[in-house]
């Protein structure tokens, strides 16, 4: 009785697994529903910086630092 209990238990936890996990479509390709697909990389593993997802936001001053000069007609 174990033993097949065992092997139910077994058997519900390696189809939960696989279907948490598949996130491709029929053909192959990644699934871009899934957030975890979204970041798009070249073929040497870097982000591809033409996609908005990856790119990254970096805030900059806008005051500027240097004085203005006033000129004086």
């Amino acid at each position: 009785m174990k033993k097949i209990i065992m092997m139910m238990l077994l058997a519900v936890m390696a189809f939960t697994t696989t279907a948490t996990f598949a996130q491709t479509k029929k053909d192959g390709t990644k699934d871009m529903r899934y957030k975890a697909n979204k970041t798009v990389t070249k073929k040497d593993g870097t982000p591809d910086m033409r996609y908005k997802a990856n790119k990254t936001v970096t805030k900059t001053s806008t005051k500027s630092t240097t004085a203005k000069k006033t000129a004086k007609p």
